[in-house]
């Protein structure tokens, strides 16, 4: 490459990063896709060949590994000399997904020890075919399938026991979704018999019982890829210190709806009654997405009339609310959004996950702060501000601490303005941050070894997770090592930035984050600081 000798270093740059794209999404059209994988790019090409699917070769692993570095030392060089702001913003940020892409496949090598990960794409290759346009999409998609189940029985080596047996579980939801595609693809039948293949080599796969990261892999993971931006002993200082204010807050909220209440310090089992005993939205004869959907379009307008948002951003980017259909279930476990990387006119979709009645009912209480949090001004505002961004090089890149402190923001947004005012929300939005940092320590204590599966399970059933849910979440969270941190960090590196800079005009603060792209928080921060307050 020869882009660090162009006279224009705003140009090279994006130059280098239309390159990085462009490669990557031709080897891995699936992952870059979708949006479940925080290390790719988001992004699709407009020439897409559906019939190809994402290469975990050993051989192509290691010319992307080698085609990444080349990209950072190129980087690397013009970053040396650039003293334009915005132009070491789009460096630091390509350079960091540079570095944390090239490692996650040399180092972490989650093709290697996740069948869950090839389970994963399949899924996610077959439902983005079956949503476009073209008619012969998932047809041709249908037609790689084998070929890249077989590519992940050559792969997985010395695969942990834990990983193994949730494969074999979601072996189960995912034939049920390709036999759901059979009713109108039989062409997909190849792919069957590949996945009972997959599911064969899987019983004689080389195990190994540990699954924890090594010190220096885990220490790196968090402070780099995760863009904590510090140790593990900090994060869970970070930690101990959300989990304390959230339960004084509880405490407080449970005095101001019950005065006449004898209150014992540190009662936990108080506020649960509280919580429980909140009144749920009545459905009458409402659909659940009915609800839902009428939240949405009350944030939306909320959002508006606060200037968070411009009328034509909202108009040409709209948001679907859709219960999530069956065959989306062997990859998603709870209600959640999604949207497309090259069509955000389309606009996102928030797919609610249909519990049954009762748990769907209590899960109600929280309808305003899920959908804030997934749509306005959380997720969906962050997405369609990202994928409409002027910066073309920014457009791709999420960052999990940005992306999920962020939609956990958005909901302290919501009551900073006024619109979640009722008796109970603030004691919601509270139950709500005290369990993502919960999670944050199990997440963390499952790869320091202070917490093993079964612990962690009874940590998070002791704080008022269901049996079930507590012993899926304690076992999954190791496939994903970090993410569960993101919320907490995330939202009190928000709040931070919130304090110092966006106390007078909250306006202006929120256009001035979602204009930027998710970009390192050091750099947001300074760009906030120089930007005089309107």
């Amino acid at each position: 490459m020869v882009y660090a000798l162009m006279k224009n270093a705003s140009s090279s740059v994006d130059v280098i990063a239309q390159s990085m794209y462009k490669t990557l999404a031709q080897t891995f059209p699936v992952a870059c896709a979708s949006d479940e994988f925080y290390y790719f790019p988001h992004i699709r090409l407009p020439d897409q060949k559906w019939s190809i699917w994402d290469q975990f070769s050993n051989e192509r692993i290691m010319d992307i590994v080698k085609f990444l570095s080349s990209c950072e030392n190129e980087l690397d060089v013009i970053s040396a000399s650039q003293q334009n702001q915005v132009t070491r913003t789009d460096l630091a940020l390509l350079q960091k997904f540079a570095c944390t892409l090239r490692e996650q496949l040399s180092e972490y090598q989650i093709w290697r020890k996740q069948p869950t990960f090839y389970l994963t794409l399949a899924s996610i290759g077959l439902s983005e075919a079956m949503g476009s346009k073209d008619p012969s999409a998932i047809h041709e998609r249908a037609v790689g399938l084998p070929g890249f189940l077989d590519q992940a029985v050559n792969n997985l080596k010395h695969v942990p026991l834990l990983f193994r047996d949730i494969a074999f579980e979601m072996i189960s939801d995912t034939k049920q979704y390709f036999e759901f595609v059979r009713r109108t693809v039989p062409g997909i039948n190849l792919g069957i018999h590949a996945l009972n293949r997959f599911e064969n080599a899987l019983k004689k796969v080389s195990t190994k019982e540990n699954f924890l990261l090594s010190h220096d892999m885990l220490e790196h993971l968090v402070r780099f890829h995760i863009s904590a931006e510090m140790d593990t002993n900090e994060v869970n200082q970070k930690l101990d210190r959300e989990i304390s204010e959230m339960k004084q807050i509880l405490e407080r909220e449970v005095r101001n709806l019950n005065p006449d209440l004898n209150l014992s310090p540190g009662s936990e089992k108080t506020w649960q009654e509280i919580y429980e005993n909140l009144p749920i939205p009545n459905l009458r004869n409402k659909e659940i997405t009915s609800l839902y959907r009428n939240e949405v379009n009350r944030l939306k307008e909320h959002c508006l009339k606060q200037g968070f948002v411009l009328t034509n951003l909202v108009t040409s980017c709209p948001v679907c609310v859709t219960s999530m259909p069956s065959f989306l279930s062997a990859i998603r476990t709870a209600s959640s959004y999604s949207i497309s990387p090259d069509r955000p006119s389309a606009g996102g979709t928030f797919y609610i996950y249909m519990l049954s009645k009762k748990a769907q009912q209590e899960n109600l209480r929280e309808l305003g702060m899920l959908s804030a949090h997934e749509t306005y001004p959380g997720h969906h505002l962050l997405d369609i501000s990202r994928l409409n961004l002027l910066r073309s090089c920014r457009t791709p890149v999420e960052q999990p601490i940005f992306y999920e402190g962020w939609a956990c923001f958005a909901e302290e947004l919501m009551r900073l303005t006024g619109y979640f005012e009722e008796p109970g929300d603030r004691l919601i939005l509270a139950k709500r941050r005290l369990w993502r940092a919960l999670r944050g320590k199990v997440d963390l204590g499952l790869q320091t070894g202070t917490m093993n599966v079964t612990t962690a399970a009874k940590y998070l059933e002791s704080a008022g997770f269901s049996r079930e849910r507590a012993r899926s979440s304690a076992r999954k969270y190791p496939l994903n090592t970090g993410y569960q941190l993101c919320y907490t960090i995330g939202i009190r590196r928000f709040l931070d930035l919130f304090n110092k800079y966006g106390r007078e005009n909250l306006q202006h603060f929120v256009q001035m984050v979602l204009k930027q792209g998710e970009i390192l928080f050091t750099d947001l921060e300074d760009i906030r600081s120089e930007t005089p307050v309107k």
